[in-house]
């Protein structure tokens, strides 16, 4: 009995030292096209959204390509080289198909809506889609070591 007494009084003596830890804050989150648009008018919202989804087309064409020059200028055996180029090909038609399909699933999200609401969906989600695929593409591409 003395010995699960002092188990138990050694618990709550570290316990304080458990919560003490200091907690991790939440990611910040970049803003989202939807949110940089959503204070104008629904047509001006729409005309706002088809802006930042081309900016974000541009953004991701241009992510893809300085990924294939990064990749060219890899340190890396030439094996590696040519297989990290076919698997970024495939990756981005994969990814094409991916947003294609999953901005057709939030669109629909919007149902009967009036206006347009279907469209406004459609291209804010495909603005923070591209983004967000950029942002990954600039990020990989920046972890390779040139030569």
């Amino acid at each position: 009995m003395r010995f699960l007494t002092t188990c138990f009084l050694m618990a709550l003596g570290v316990a304080p030292l458990c919560q003490a830890s200091p907690k991790t804050a939440a990611p910040v989150q970049a803003k989202n096209a939807m949110e940089a648009c959503d204070q104008f008018s629904q047509a001006d919202i729409r005309d706002c959204l088809f802006k930042q989804a081309a900016g974000s087309a541009a953004l991701l064409k241009n992510a893809e390509a300085e990924t294939v020059a990064a990749i060219g200028k890899w340190d890396e055996d030439e094996g590696y080289v040519t297989a990290a180029r076919a698997k970024l090909k495939q990756a981005n038609t994969v990814f094409a198909r991916y947003r294609d399909a999953q901005c057709g699933f939030a669109t629909s999200l919007a149902g009967g809506a009036a206006g347009n609401s279907h469209e406004i969906s459609r291209l804010s989600c495909v603005a923070d889609l591209n983004t967000q695929r950029a942002e990954r593409l600039m990020s990989d591409a920046k972890s390779l070591v040139p030569r």
